[in-house]
């Protein structure tokens, strides 16, 4: 027999209290945390303050938030609990304390198969992205632990699914982050950035100045140019596309009124594809909308 959502701390106590004969009702659950210590646990857990690292006060803050719904908004004492002793843990641990792992919870064999690839995908991230991109790892892991916890729950199928997409969405973002980080053998000399005004390829004051730097630099060697355009993601995908290859083209443009030559140049326009700032769709956001120089 098994109840799991209670609508208060009371309320937990008296159904524990009633069942405290049935055998098969778990007086200590594993994962689902303890409605007895409630109390206790969540008000230490949301008075804890950033220390350590970014990740670790980044996901302090994701299982504060993850404890307050579950206890506040939906009055589940139990899953309340969990997130705030982990919250608690990863505040008093020297380490880094990852995910959850789904084998250790009420799942059948055939329930864990769902898990199995995202979690792998996960950890892989983390692995690469705690510490440069620790706001999106945070977010990432604690979605997870949310969707897990969800799942195992089993009836609100609406919340299932709502933190399996911010998962796969947070999952998507850290993994977008990481791919774009310049690798060590990349010279970042040989690469140049121009800005542009929001839904605009006109290139800017402070735009020419590196664009004559570029070609200073450069202008005389026997060197290729790789312009790629940005936008940030407001607008249609479609007029994004457009726009940021409209800005690889100004820029080309440019370069070549400088007396380079236009064969040394290829453009290209990704459109909100590649955000050098991973934002919602929607938002304007001035280092997005750029055109990346490279120099080969």
């Amino acid at each position: 027999m098994m109840i799991k959502r209670l609508t208060s701390p009371l309320a937990a106590v008296m159904s524990a209290t009633i069942l405290a004969g049935c055998a098969n009702f778990p007086t200590a659950i594993q994962h689902g945390g303890n409605p007895f210590t409630q109390p206790f646990t969540y008000e230490e857990a949301q008075g804890l303050q950033a220390s350590g690292t970014d990740f670790k006060s980044a996901l302090i803050k994701e299982y504060q938030a993850l404890a307050t719904k579950e206890g506040v908004v939906w009055s589940d004492w139990f899953d309340s609990d969990f997130f705030a002793r982990k919250a608690i843990k990863i505040s008093e641990a020297d380490g880094i304390i990852g995910p959850e792992d789904p084998a250790n919870w009420r799942f059948t064999t055939e329930e864990l198969t769902q898990f199995a690839e995202s979690r792998q995908q996960l950890l892989a991230a983390l692995n690469e992205g705690v510490g440069d991109f620790p706001m999106e790892a945070a977010k990432a892991q604690a979605s997870f632990d949310c969707w897990v916890e969800e799942e195992e729950e089993g009836w609100q199928n609406d919340e299932i699914a709502k933190c399996k997409d911010q998962f796969a969405a947070a999952l998507k973002v850290l993994q977008g982050v990481i791919a774009e980080k310049p690798t060590a053998e990349l010279d970042m000399a040989k690469l140049y950035t121009v800005f542009f005004d929001f839904d605009s390829a006109e290139i800017t004051s402070v735009g020419r100045l590196v664009l004559q730097a570029l070609v200073e630099d450069w202008g005389k060697e026997a060197v290729t140019f790789e312009l790629t355009g940005h936008t940030d993601s407001a607008g249609s995908k479609s007029y994004n596309e457009k726009l940021s290859l409209r800005r690889a083209q100004a820029v080309k443009s440019f370069v070549a009124g400088m007396s380079v030559a236009e064969s040394k140049m290829t453009t290209a326009g990704v459109g909100e594809t590649s955000l050098a700032v991973p934002t919602a769709d929607g938002v304007r956001e001035a280092k997005n909308r750029r055109v990346v120089i490279e120099v080969k």
